[in-house]
C-alpha cells in the first residue's frame, strides 16, 4: 500500500493550496480517503503521479543534431 500523507503535505508537494487538493480529491485527480474520524489522507503515488505528468507536459526534449 502506499504512503498516505496529509493534504498539506500533498498542497507542499504540488505547489497548491490545501482547497485545491481537496478539490483534486473530489475530481479524482489525485487518490485519497477520509479516515474513520473525518480527516483526508492523500495517496502519495498519485500526487507524485500529477508531478510527472505536469513535467512531461511541460518539457520538450530537443535532440543534438
Amino acid at each position: 500500500m502506499s504512503e498516505m500523507i496529509t493534504p498539506g503535505e500533498a498542497a507542499k508537494i504540488l505547489g497548491v493550496s490545501t482547497d485545491t487538493v481537496g478539490r483534486y480529491l473530489d475530481r479524482g485527480i489525485i487518490e485519497g480517503h477520509r479516515t474513520p474520524g473525518g480527516q483526508r489522507r492523500v495517496n502519495r503515488d498519485s500526487v507524485e503521479s500529477v508531478i510527472r505528468t505536469r513535467v512531461s507536459s511541460t518539457v520538450t526534449i530537443i535532440e543534438a543534431g
